[in-house]
């Protein structure tokens, strides 16, 4: 079983540089997962995901413990991949960079199989272009909550909001969503 973080964070304090390691490695493919949100090409958003590694580092000595390691470094890759995308001008994915693997039908699939799929498919899809319309910190919230996981108090602490400013904007979020897929598949359908 491995260390805990605080056990890392301590030896690398006391001039360890090799006991921040094992704290890349674990939360390497969260924090790329997270700035890929505002960042679809993978190149640009892996040197983005080792800039918020870089920071974390240079910022070690600031970390109290009031929350979890893995929020407190959430708080900064946020923080990081929205400026990036403001930086940018760019807020979000590309349906072109969607992996179209995530979406195979099996040859064996009856028709009825098929259908269910292909709906669930462009449901999908509508769902991410809605997405990549978003502003960068609103799809940051929407993965941060969804795709990450966290609770609303880390998705609090890592937005810098209040608990209760997070709840409206999810809410708001989820009811412009909601608003948005409405309008598109009415469109589709009066096509």
């Amino acid at each position: 079983m491995g260390l805990d973080d605080h056990h890392y964070i301590e030896r690398v304090l006391k001039g360890d540089l090799h006991a921040y390691t094992p704290l890349v490695e674990k939360y390497r493919q969260y924090v790329y997962a997270l700035v890929k949100r505002t960042c679809p090409h993978p190149a640009e958003a892996e040197e983005l995901a080792q800039d918020v590694f870089v920071k974390a580092y240079e910022r070690l000595g600031t970390f109290r413990g009031a929350s979890a390691f893995s929020t407190w470094l959430y708080r900064i890759a946020f923080n990081t991949a929205v400026s990036h995308a403001r930086k940018k001008k760019r807020y979000g994915v590309s349906i072109n960079d969607i992996d179209p693997r995530h979406f195979a039908v099996l040859e064996e699939d009856t028709q009825e199989e098929r259908s269910n799929a292909m709906r669930k498919e462009q449901s999908y899809a509508a769902l991410e272009r809605l997405l990549a319309s978003l502003p960068a910190d609103e799809q940051m919230l929407v993965s941060l909550f969804y795709k990450q996981g966290l609770n609303m108090e880390e998705v609090a602490y890592i937005g810098g909001l209040t608990l209760t400013n997070t709840k409206v904007k999810m809410h708001r979020i989820r009811k412009k969503l909601y608003t948005l897929f409405q309008e598109e598949y009415s469109d589709e359908t009066n096509e």
